[in-house]
């Protein structure tokens, strides 16, 4: 019974939950992380293989349909959600995401371990979202 307990307190004070990471885009936005420099390559490297529009609900293994990160629009239809699952910032530092587990070819089955974002990355990520929010675009 007593190592229930103590288990129990080790889960619920461990892994944390999904943060914002407080990330903010300098003023003025210095326009060095772009949808085609850093966006994009991040998102094929590390997301794109279950958050995609062309992959049907049954093959996302668990991600959420409407996130689809395989264009712009796609993106900033969710920054929230990735900043909190893979942005790491002043407030937070989220590695939620990618999980542990990743398909070989998108939408396959979790064959291979998934490449994971440095801390470096998780940071430019952070800001790359925060400045891409407030950028004009047409769609």
């Amino acid at each position: 019974m007593r190592h229930a307990l103590i288990l129990t307190l080790l889960v619920a004070c461990g892994g944390g939950t999904p943060t914002p990471t407080g990330t903010v885009c300098p003023d003025p936005d210095p326009g060095t992380l772009t949808y085609d420099n850093f966006g994009k390559p991040f998102m094929e490297k590390y997301c794109t293989w279950c958050h995609a529009a062309d992959i049907p609900r049954s093959q996302r293994n668990g991600a959420p349909i409407y996130h689809d990160y395989d264009s712009l629009l796609g993106v900033l239809e969710t920054p929230d959600h990735i900043d909190e699952q893979a942005g790491s910032g002043p407030d937070a530092s989220n590695d939620f995401m990618p999980p542990g587990r990743c398909p070989s070819v998108a939408g396959g089955s979790l064959s291979k371990s998934c490449a994971q974002p440095t801390e470096e990355e998780r940071q430019q990520l952070a800001q790359w979202i925060a400045c891409e929010r407030n950028r004009p675009h047409t769609f």
